[in-house]
Protein backbone atom coordinates (compact mmCIF):
# COMPACT_ATOMS: atom_id res chain seq x y z
CA UNK A 1 0.00 0.00 0.00
CA UNK A 2 1.55 3.47 -1.16
CA UNK A 3 1.72 6.80 0.67
CA UNK A 4 -0.95 8.19 -2.15
CA UNK A 5 -3.63 5.19 -1.69
CA UNK A 6 -3.18 6.25 1.83
CA UNK A 7 -3.34 10.42 1.79
CA UNK A 8 -6.15 10.66 -1.47
CA UNK A 9 -8.97 9.44 -0.10
CA UNK A 10 -7.65 11.63 3.40
CA UNK A 11 -7.63 14.71 1.55
CA UNK A 12 -10.71 13.57 -0.69
CA UNK A 13 -12.51 12.90 3.08
CA UNK A 14 -11.86 16.17 4.37
CA UNK A 15 -12.79 17.95 1.42
CA UNK A 16 -16.15 16.30 1.27
CA UNK A 17 -16.79 16.15 5.07
CA UNK A 18 -16.42 20.23 5.12
CA UNK A 19 -19.01 20.15 2.77
CA UNK A 20 -20.99 17.91 4.59
CA UNK A 21 -20.97 20.19 7.19
CA UNK A 22 -23.05 23.12 5.21
CA UNK A 23 -26.00 20.66 4.40
CA UNK A 24 -26.09 19.51 8.01
CA UNK A 25 -26.19 22.46 9.82
CA UNK A 26 -28.77 23.46 7.16
CA UNK A 27 -30.87 20.85 8.65
CA UNK A 28 -30.19 20.74 12.11
CA UNK A 29 -30.67 24.66 11.98
CA UNK A 30 -34.30 24.42 10.56
CA UNK A 31 -34.97 21.51 13.33
CA UNK A 32 -33.80 23.43 16.42
CA UNK A 33 -35.37 26.72 15.46
CA UNK A 34 -39.05 25.39 13.69
CA UNK A 35 -38.90 21.86 15.33
CA UNK A 36 -39.32 20.74 11.57
CA UNK A 37 -37.42 17.43 10.78
CA UNK A 38 -37.19 18.79 7.28
CA UNK A 39 -37.02 15.70 4.95
CA UNK A 40 -36.94 17.43 1.50
CA UNK A 41 -33.87 19.29 2.50
CA UNK A 42 -31.75 16.63 -0.06
CA UNK A 43 -34.17 18.22 -2.69
CA UNK A 44 -32.64 21.75 -2.05
CA UNK A 45 -29.14 20.49 -2.24
CA UNK A 46 -30.28 19.51 -5.28
CA UNK A 47 -32.14 22.56 -6.84
CA UNK A 48 -28.99 24.27 -5.91
CA UNK A 49 -26.55 22.23 -8.33
CA UNK A 50 -28.77 22.65 -10.92
CA UNK A 51 -29.17 26.43 -10.55
CA UNK A 52 -25.50 26.52 -10.34
CA UNK A 53 -25.38 24.01 -13.70
CA UNK A 54 -27.77 26.30 -15.37
CA UNK A 55 -26.64 29.86 -14.30
CA UNK A 56 -22.95 29.27 -14.95
CA UNK A 57 -22.45 26.63 -18.20
CA UNK A 58 -25.80 27.74 -19.89
CA UNK A 59 -26.16 31.30 -19.03
CA UNK A 60 -22.58 32.19 -18.76
CA UNK A 61 -22.06 33.86 -15.68
CA UNK A 62 -19.08 33.81 -13.50
CA UNK A 63 -19.21 30.48 -10.85
CA UNK A 64 -18.83 31.99 -7.79
CA UNK A 65 -21.62 34.93 -9.04
CA UNK A 66 -23.87 32.19 -9.66
CA UNK A 67 -23.09 30.17 -6.72
CA UNK A 68 -24.35 33.60 -4.75
CA UNK A 69 -27.44 33.39 -6.97
CA UNK A 70 -28.41 30.10 -6.52
CA UNK A 71 -27.39 30.40 -2.79
CA UNK A 72 -30.43 32.76 -2.77
CA UNK A 73 -32.67 31.31 -4.92
CA UNK A 74 -32.44 28.49 -3.03
CA UNK A 75 -32.65 30.49 0.18
CA UNK A 76 -35.89 31.82 -1.14
CA UNK A 77 -37.64 28.88 -2.71
CA UNK A 78 -37.46 27.72 1.37
CA UNK A 79 -39.27 30.88 2.83
CA UNK A 80 -41.99 30.21 -0.02
CA UNK A 81 -42.24 26.74 1.10
CA UNK A 82 -42.27 27.69 4.76
CA UNK A 83 -44.88 30.25 4.27
CA UNK A 84 -47.55 27.95 1.92
CA UNK A 85 -46.64 24.90 4.02
CA UNK A 86 -44.63 24.20 7.25
CA UNK A 87 -46.00 27.44 8.58
CA UNK A 88 -49.43 25.94 8.66
CA UNK A 89 -48.15 23.06 10.77
CA UNK A 90 -47.51 25.03 13.87
CA UNK A 91 -44.39 23.23 14.31
CA UNK A 92 -46.44 19.87 15.18
CA UNK A 93 -43.93 16.63 14.38
CA UNK A 94 -46.40 13.89 12.43
CA UNK A 95 -47.58 16.61 10.19
CA UNK A 96 -44.60 18.65 9.25
CA UNK A 97 -42.77 15.45 8.36
CA UNK A 98 -45.69 14.23 5.81
CA UNK A 99 -45.77 18.10 4.64
CA UNK A 100 -42.18 17.00 4.16
CA UNK A 101 -42.02 13.78 2.41
CA UNK A 102 -44.75 14.82 0.41
CA UNK A 103 -42.88 17.88 -0.65
CA UNK A 104 -39.77 16.13 -1.29
CA UNK A 105 -41.44 13.78 -4.05
CA UNK A 106 -42.95 16.91 -5.35
CA UNK A 107 -39.45 18.25 -5.81
CA UNK A 108 -37.66 15.66 -7.31
CA UNK A 109 -40.30 14.52 -9.56
CA UNK A 110 -40.79 18.15 -10.81
CA UNK A 111 -36.57 18.03 -11.37
CA UNK A 112 -36.79 15.12 -13.65
CA UNK A 113 -39.62 16.55 -15.85
CA UNK A 114 -38.18 19.90 -15.62
CA UNK A 115 -34.15 18.83 -16.06
CA UNK A 116 -34.58 15.36 -16.99
CA UNK A 117 -33.32 12.01 -15.61
CA UNK A 118 -30.07 11.72 -17.17
CA UNK A 119 -26.92 12.73 -14.77
CA UNK A 120 -25.32 16.69 -16.02
CA UNK A 121 -21.82 17.45 -15.60
CA UNK A 122 -20.93 20.92 -15.59
CA UNK A 123 -18.39 22.12 -18.00
CA UNK A 124 -14.77 22.77 -16.27
CA UNK A 125 -14.70 25.38 -13.95
CA UNK A 126 -10.98 25.29 -12.46
CA UNK A 127 -8.38 24.16 -14.65
CA UNK A 128 -5.29 22.76 -12.75
CA UNK A 129 -4.00 20.21 -10.37
CA UNK A 130 -2.03 20.33 -7.33
CA UNK A 131 0.67 17.80 -6.48
CA UNK A 132 1.84 17.31 -2.82
CA UNK A 133 3.41 13.93 -1.42
CA UNK A 134 2.37 12.15 -4.68
CA UNK A 135 -1.03 13.17 -4.09
CA UNK A 136 -2.82 15.13 -6.75
CA UNK A 137 -5.57 17.87 -5.89
CA UNK A 138 -7.92 19.23 -8.06
CA UNK A 139 -7.99 22.99 -7.64
CA UNK A 140 -12.03 22.52 -7.85
CA UNK A 141 -11.57 20.72 -4.78
CA UNK A 142 -8.94 22.66 -3.29
CA UNK A 143 -11.86 25.43 -4.30
CA UNK A 144 -14.54 23.42 -2.88
CA UNK A 145 -12.86 23.13 0.39
CA UNK A 146 -12.05 26.79 0.59
CA UNK A 147 -15.42 28.17 0.03
CA UNK A 148 -16.94 25.37 2.56
CA UNK A 149 -14.57 26.33 5.12
CA UNK A 150 -15.80 30.27 4.78
CA UNK A 151 -19.62 29.09 5.16
CA UNK A 152 -19.19 27.33 8.05
CA UNK A 153 -17.09 30.01 9.74
CA UNK A 154 -19.61 32.69 8.24
CA UNK A 155 -22.28 30.56 9.88
CA UNK A 156 -20.57 30.86 13.32
CA UNK A 157 -20.02 33.76 13.18
CA UNK A 158 -23.76 34.33 12.35
CA UNK A 159 -24.90 32.33 14.84
CA UNK A 160 -22.60 32.93 17.76
CA UNK A 161 -21.64 36.73 17.45
CA UNK A 162 -24.82 38.42 16.16
CA UNK A 163 -28.46 39.39 17.67
CA UNK A 164 -30.14 37.49 15.69
CA UNK A 165 -28.12 34.57 15.78
CA UNK A 166 -28.00 34.63 19.87
CA UNK A 167 -32.26 34.80 19.34
CA UNK A 168 -31.96 31.73 17.37
CA UNK A 169 -30.06 30.04 19.90
CA UNK A 170 -32.54 31.16 22.49
CA UNK A 171 -35.61 29.97 20.35
CA UNK A 172 -33.69 26.42 20.35
CA UNK A 173 -33.44 26.09 23.74
CA UNK A 174 -36.67 27.48 24.52
CA UNK A 175 -39.14 28.85 22.41
CA UNK A 176 -41.82 29.79 25.11
CA UNK A 177 -39.03 32.18 27.00
CA UNK A 178 -37.99 33.24 24.13
CA UNK A 179 -41.45 34.58 23.20
CA UNK A 180 -41.85 36.16 26.76
CA UNK A 181 -38.42 38.07 25.93
CA UNK A 182 -40.10 39.92 22.85
CA UNK A 183 -38.55 37.62 20.58
CA UNK A 184 -40.52 37.37 17.51
CA UNK A 185 -40.45 33.59 16.50
CA UNK A 186 -42.52 33.21 13.35
CA UNK A 187 -40.17 35.85 11.99
CA UNK A 188 -36.45 33.55 12.84
CA UNK A 189 -38.72 30.81 11.76
CA UNK A 190 -38.65 32.00 8.35
CA UNK A 191 -35.33 33.33 8.46
CA UNK A 192 -34.12 30.40 10.14
CA UNK A 193 -36.03 28.34 7.33
CA UNK A 194 -34.87 30.07 4.23
CA UNK A 195 -31.33 29.93 5.52
CA UNK A 196 -30.85 26.32 6.12
CA UNK A 197 -32.14 25.84 2.81
CA UNK A 198 -29.76 28.80 1.65
CA UNK A 199 -26.64 26.22 3.02
CA UNK A 200 -27.98 23.21 1.78
CA UNK A 201 -28.42 24.67 -1.98
CA UNK A 202 -24.45 25.95 -1.29
CA UNK A 203 -23.20 22.68 -0.94
CA UNK A 204 -25.33 21.49 -3.89
CA UNK A 205 -23.15 24.48 -6.00
CA UNK A 206 -20.18 23.56 -4.30
CA UNK A 207 -20.37 20.04 -5.47
CA UNK A 208 -21.41 20.62 -9.22
CA UNK A 209 -18.22 21.21 -10.59
CA UNK A 210 -16.84 17.90 -9.03
CA UNK A 211 -20.11 15.33 -9.22
CA UNK A 212 -22.59 14.40 -11.81
CA UNK A 213 -25.49 16.64 -10.99
CA UNK A 214 -29.19 14.33 -11.31
CA UNK A 215 -33.09 14.89 -9.22
CA UNK A 216 -32.24 12.34 -7.00
CA UNK A 217 -28.80 13.62 -5.56
CA UNK A 218 -30.69 14.91 -3.05
CA UNK A 219 -31.64 11.31 -1.11
CA UNK A 220 -27.68 10.57 -0.24
CA UNK A 221 -27.42 14.29 0.69
CA UNK A 222 -30.47 13.64 3.18
CA UNK A 223 -28.99 10.01 4.72
CA UNK A 224 -25.52 11.53 5.17
CA UNK A 225 -26.75 14.93 6.80
CA UNK A 226 -28.55 12.73 9.09
CA UNK A 227 -25.70 10.45 9.79
CA UNK A 228 -23.83 13.54 10.97
CA UNK A 229 -26.25 14.79 12.91
CA UNK A 230 -26.63 11.98 14.95
CA UNK A 231 -23.18 11.48 15.26
CA UNK A 232 -22.68 15.31 16.27
CA UNK A 233 -24.94 15.90 18.52
CA UNK A 234 -28.55 17.47 17.13
CA UNK A 235 -28.12 21.17 17.53
CA UNK A 236 -24.14 20.90 18.21
CA UNK A 237 -22.08 23.12 15.45
CA UNK A 238 -19.09 21.71 17.00
CA UNK A 239 -20.66 18.34 16.87
CA UNK A 240 -21.57 19.10 13.08
CA UNK A 241 -18.23 19.47 12.37
CA UNK A 242 -16.69 16.88 13.89
CA UNK A 243 -19.21 14.23 12.36
CA UNK A 244 -19.05 15.90 8.96
CA UNK A 245 -15.47 15.19 8.89
CA UNK A 246 -15.56 11.58 10.23
CA UNK A 247 -18.42 11.00 7.74
CA UNK A 248 -16.28 12.43 4.57
CA UNK A 249 -13.59 10.61 5.70
CA UNK A 250 -15.69 7.09 5.96
CA UNK A 251 -17.50 7.62 2.69
CA UNK A 252 -13.85 8.29 1.20
CA UNK A 253 -11.81 5.57 2.45
CA UNK A 254 -15.24 3.33 2.25
CA UNK A 255 -15.28 4.21 -1.47
CA UNK A 256 -11.55 3.56 -2.22
CA UNK A 257 -11.25 0.39 -0.31
CA UNK A 258 -14.97 -1.17 -0.39
CA UNK A 259 -16.71 0.52 -3.40
CA UNK A 260 -20.60 0.35 -3.64
CA UNK A 261 -21.01 -1.23 0.14
CA UNK A 262 -19.80 1.95 1.46
CA UNK A 263 -22.52 4.01 0.82
CA UNK A 264 -24.17 1.56 3.83
CA UNK A 265 -22.02 3.43 6.24
CA UNK A 266 -23.84 6.38 6.96
CA UNK A 267 -27.05 3.86 8.48
CA UNK A 268 -24.48 1.67 9.80
CA UNK A 269 -23.23 4.76 11.69
CA UNK A 270 -26.58 6.00 12.38
CA UNK A 271 -27.39 2.89 14.51
CA UNK A 272 -24.40 2.26 15.86
CA UNK A 273 -24.64 5.90 17.63
CA UNK A 274 -28.27 5.56 18.37
CA UNK A 275 -27.24 1.76 20.43
CA UNK A 276 -24.26 3.52 22.31
CA UNK A 277 -24.68 7.31 22.78
CA UNK A 278 -28.29 8.68 22.10
CA UNK A 279 -26.93 12.36 22.06
CA UNK A 280 -24.31 11.86 19.90
CA UNK A 281 -20.33 12.95 20.54
CA UNK A 282 -21.53 16.42 21.38
CA UNK A 283 -24.93 16.33 22.25
CA UNK A 284 -26.65 15.30 24.71
CA UNK A 285 -29.49 12.26 25.16
CA UNK A 286 -33.00 12.43 25.67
Amino acid sequence: MTLETLLQPFIYGLQIGVTYIIVALGLTLIFSIMNVLNLAHGEFYMLGAFAVLYISSLLGVNYFLALIIGIVIVGLIGVFFERLLFSRAKAEMIPTIIIAVALMWILQTSAQIVFGRQPRGMAEVFQGRVTFLDVNISDARIMAGVISIVLVAALYFFVYRTKIGRAMQAVAQDREAAALQGVDIEVLGVLGFGLGCALAGAAGGIMAPIFFIDATMGAKALSTSLAVIVLGGVGSIPGAAIGGLILGLVESYGQTFLGYPATLLPFVIIILVLIFKRGGLMGRAT
